[in-house]
């Protein structure tokens, strides 16, 4: 069923539409951190380790057993699992998030991710976007898509 719609209307259809669009966006792309972020924390937690490596911590007391290579890192203090964080920015031509380790030390979340000459990588963030990116996918195009069907009622 055709719809008789003056230009000034249709553009502010659109206007509205994208408006809607945007905080449709915000809310899904948080979503969509908060489950990687999640990932993450779980990966690190259940890593697999290598108990017949022991290293002590600063402390020289508690011992350290590595995580095995390409897996997440293994936690001691949990700080870096505890790091993982993100940011949502909501622009007026587009919506992204961020996600990453707020670590103290820059270079650590990025030593464990793709490892050092004396280091095999223990990625963490790159499979848990993998992990995701099919869901992340279908999550932003169903809910562009209900933004569309909402106004259509």
């Amino acid at each position: 069923m055709p719809v008789d719609m003056s230009f000034k209307d249709f553009s502010n259809f659109l206007k509205n539409k994208a408006s809607n669009i945007n905080d449709t966006l915000e809310k899904t792309i948080q979503l969509c951190c908060e489950k990687v972020r999640s990932d993450i924390q779980e990966s690190m937690a259940k890593t697999p380790r290598d108990m017949s490596k022991t290293y002590y911590t600063n402390n020289k007391t508690t011992p350290h057993h590595p995580s095995l290579p390409d897996n997440p890192p293994a936690p001691d203090t949990g700080n870096l699992r505890e790091s993982i964080r993100y940011e949502i920015h909501n622009e007026k031509k587009e919506v992204y998030g961020i996600i990453g380790s707020t670590q103290k030390d820059p270079d650590y979340a990025t030593y464990t991710e793709y490892g050092t000459s004396k280091m095999a990588p223990r990625p963490w963030l790159r499979p848990a976007m993998r992990k995701n990116n099919d869901w992340i996918r279908r999550s932003i195009a169903k809910a562009v898509a209900d933004t569309f069907k909402e106004n259509e009622k």
